[in-house]
């Protein structure tokens, strides 16, 4: 095989790497902000001003069914002047945990950071806690709480 090949080969090995890489950043990085449409199923916190982002508001909920799954939401709205860098994390104790990807909020928009939905055990009182980051700055919600009446 000559030299020529082989480095056209690798180009292409290259390429294709390169191109697999880029396009799994952006699609990871959106999987778990998405728009949010409540009901009668969500329960919120009450919104909290993110400081020091004038404008940059957030909460926490807990989305339940009445099959006793759950699953916890942080949500972000901003009616700031300019776009900011949000991401943050989600913890319960029924594992409705995730990580929410670094993404960029426009003004005048909301987004909700989903993390996975889980079964609850009958009769157990559940915490769930969310923490935002705008901008490098972090901020923790209230401890929110689901359960499932059996």
């Amino acid at each position: 095989m000559s030299f020529r090949k082989i480095a056209q080969g690798a180009s292409f090995i290259a390429a294709a790497a390169a191109a697999v890489i880029m396009g799994a950043g952006p699609a990871a990085a959106a999987t778990n902000w998405q728009e949010v449409n409540t009901n009668s199923n969500w329960y919120c916190e009450s919104t909290k001003q993110h400081n020091p982002y004038s404008g940059v508001g957030f909460q926490g909920c807990v989305v339940q069914n009445s099959s006793g799954d759950a699953q916890v939401v942080l949500v972000v709205v901003n009616n700031g002047p300019k776009a900011v860098r949000i991401g943050g994390s989600i913890s319960s104790g029924f594992g409705s945990n995730t990580t929410c990807a670094a993404s960029v909020l426009n003004p005048g928009f909301q987004r909700g950071c989903f993390a996975p939905t889980k079964s609850l055990k009958c009769n157990i009182l559940y915490g769930a806690q969310v923490n935002v980051i705008i901008n490098d700055t972090i901020n923790s919600g209230s401890t929110m709480t689901a359960n499932r009446p059996c």
